[in-house]
């Protein structure tokens, strides 16, 4: 009994560690910070970045666009470095909505009280000013697209249920629903984004939406890159084949006793 517990027990390991290291489901991780510490979160996108095998990154900070001054700005950007942004759903006729409401707008005006700002402040890290608004739409669709293959998708979302709507993301045909778990989140939260899909491709479709219109949202630094998956460390490696081999033998084992 004591040997069929151990190899039990290492197969679970194993499969686990193999887990860890090879593609599955699409996958969304969020990590929640405050304004305050916003620069944490680019710390994170940047460990990230660092830590694994990058190509074919593609960044985009809106940057290049112009931002709403009161009169005129930049609307449902299009042919970004990642793709196309539009407004769907209700749209907004909220406090922080201007211009009918019905598209998404780049802004810079980082003083906002009800909480979107540029999830990369201080402009001196270098990263941007400009940030995308839901300007109070219920969703923002990413029609993601990159000229190289990719497999992971990452970016900045600000802002998100602090009036209480429930916020949910839109991968291809998975939805992650109500990713606040139900709480009303204070003004200004800040999260980092990361989608892991489960195949290489050069385009795909992610929606961000709140159960209802003029709870807005805002977002920043989005981006796409192909990641290899972390190789298993070699001890995991070597538990993986001496569990094959206790198979092996008690599968023999079994057969001799027949």
């Amino acid at each position: 009994m004591f040997g069929i517990r151990t190899f039990m027990c290492s197969a679970a390991v194993v499969a686990a560690l193999s887990a860890a290291s090879t593609a599955g489901a699409v996958s969304l991780e969020m990590t929640k910070y405050s304004r305050q510490n916003a620069a944490q979160a680019q710390t994170q996108m940047s460990d990230y970045l660092a830590s694994h095998r990058v190509s074919n990154l593609r960044t985009e900070t809106f940057d290049s666009y112009d931002a709403w001054n009161g009169t005129t700005g930049s609307a449902n950007p299009k042919k970004t470095n990642v793709g196309s942004f539009t407004a769907r759903g209700k749209a907004g006729s909220g406090k922080s909505s201007f211009n009918g409401g019905d598209k998404l707008q780049v802004r810079n005006d980082n003083s906002m009280k009800w909480g979107r700002y540029n999830s990369n402040t201080p402009s001196s890290t270098g990263i941007g000013n400009n940030w995308l608004d839901s300007n109070d739409n219920q969703k923002m669709e990413w029609r993601v697209k990159s000229d190289k293959s990719f497999n992971t998708i990452g970016f900045f979302v600000s802002d998100i249920a602090d009036v209480g709507g429930k916020f949910s993301i839109k991968v291809g045909n998975k939805v992650f629903s109500d990713l606040a778990n139900g709480k009303k989140l204070k003004s200004g939260n800040v999260h980092f984004v990361l989608i892991t899909l489960d195949e290489m491709v050069k385009n795909t479709r992610v929606v961000l939406m709140h159960d209802r219109a003029n709870d807005g949202f805002g977002i920043d630094t989005a981006m796409v890159a192909n990641v290899e998956p972390v190789p298993l460390p070699p001890a995991a490696a070597l538990l993986l084949t001496g569990v094959a081999g206790i198979g092996a033998l008690r599968l023999r084992r079994k057969k001799a006793s027949a």
